[in-house]
């Protein structure tokens, strides 16, 4: 899957108001009609984002700034070049477009010794999730030409359609008890929540709002869902309960906010913001209490996650297409930059004992997947060779 540059839109001279209708208007079509080529949803997603902002700032987003400038020049671990303990374990998912045109779901070992694509055929796919419990991964395929929900169940390798609309569905996102998956649909004429249970069963609409209602995400222990919605004129962070009960608006400011992800324990939820006329990384109590600014840096941040021992966060700093890698203290403190190389590196995925991070990167030229460690001293391809290898994913 190819990383897509965006490049900051060039605004008429007109109210801002009136652009801000415009460019919200231009984000649901746009989000209608991108299946005609493959589709980098964090890429594609952060254009989005980016015109709204822009449109209601009246400015193009600031020049990046590297984060860190103390980064030393990464280098392929070893036996022999391995200075200390390099040793990720488990198993990494990713996407990969092999030569012949076909997409595969690969499972790497994240030693880097064991390979094997499944679910082979010329359908493209992205967004793969392992389910917490690790037996199933949920993917959106682009069928018929449009996308539904797609679930890998690894005992087996059977594969099972679970939605089935002429519309997109897409951007899947698991129950902390593996047993369903909510996810985007665009089959109501508009981005509305839905969520689905493993057997394809129980098809239930969560949200139902004339405006987008996108990206969902769980709270670890399945109480609420958050999501990004412009029901009441801007992008702003909402939570609800599993059921879509209980809406509450957890930001309220005219400038977006978007990206929302839990803290490993529930309490806290980290977001990026374009309140400071360029996007920040913010965190919040999970009411939207206290949120406090986190990054202050010339430079687009955003798609921030938690590490799973709560002790971290990871985010992409610089323009869409052009992103680099960095971690910080859970406090905003200690941020540096530990993947800075030219072109596109993205999709960090954390392991589960938060020592290292999967990330793709095109630095050598084609799509690729890397283990690094939080140093960003050494790095470990686990890619094959003559896949165009994206969005990696590690098993809990």
């Amino acid at each position: 899957m190819n990383s897509n540059q965006s490049r900051p839109i060039q605004l008429f001279r007109i109210p801002v108001g009136i652009a801000a209708a415009l460019l919200i208007f231009m984000f649901v079509v746009f989000l209608a009609a991108c299946t005609s080529e493959q589709i980098d949803l964090a890429g594609a997603a952060g254009a989005q984002e980016t015109m709204i902002a822009e449109a209601l700032a009246s400015t193009a987003t600031p020049a990046v700034e590297v984060v860190s400038s103390t980064v030393t020049d990464v280098v392929e671990a070893t036996p022999e070049t391995d200075p200390k303990s390099f040793a990720p374990t488990g198993s990494i998912a990713y996407v990969a477009l092999q030569t012949d045109g076909q997409y595969g779901l690969v499972l790497a070992g994240a030693d880097g010794n064991s390979v094997n694509t499944i679910a082979l055929d010329e359908t493209e796919k992205n967004s793969p999730v392992w389910s917490p419990n690790g037996e199933y991964i949920a993917f959106a395929a682009n069928t018929d030409g449009d996308w539904d929900v797609y679930l890998l169940r690894l005992s087996d390798g059977k594969v099972t359609q679970l939605t089935n609309s002429p519309s997109k569905d897409w951007w899947p996102s698991w129950s902390p008890d593996s047993r369903t998956i909510a996810f985007e649909s665009f089959r109501d004429g508009n981005f509305e929540l839905y969520s689905v249970d493993v057997e394809g069963n129980n098809l239930t609409r969560l949200t139902n709002d004339p405006n987008f209602d996108a990206r969902p995400m769980w709270h670890p222990n399945g109480l609420w869902i958050t999501f990004v919605s412009n029901r009441d004129g801007s992008a702003d962070v909402y939570r609800m309960d599993a059921d879509g009960g209980n809406v509450l608006r957890l930001t309220e400011d005219p400038a977006p906010d978007a990206s929302p992800s839990w803290s490993p324990d529930g309490e806290w939820i980290t977001f990026t913001s374009w309140r400071d006329g360029n996007p920040e990384i913010y965190l919040m109590r999970a009411d939207g209490s206290q949120a406090q600014r986190l990054t202050s840096n010339n430079a687009r941040d955003d798609y921030p996650t938690f590490s799973p021992d709560g002790e971290y966060i990871v985010y992409l700093s610089g323009q869409p297409g052009e992103e680099n890698i960095v971690i910080m203290r859970r406090d905003g403190t200690e941020a540096r930059a530990i993947a800075a190389e030219t072109g596109f590196d993205g999709y960090p995925s954390w392991s589960p004992d938060s020592r290292y991070v999967a990330f793709q990167s095109n630095r050598s030229g084609v799509n690729e997947i890397f283990i690094m460690d939080l140093d960003g001293q050494l790095i470990r391809r686990i890619s094959l060779a003559g896949h165009d290898a994206s969005e990696p994913i590690w098993r809990p």
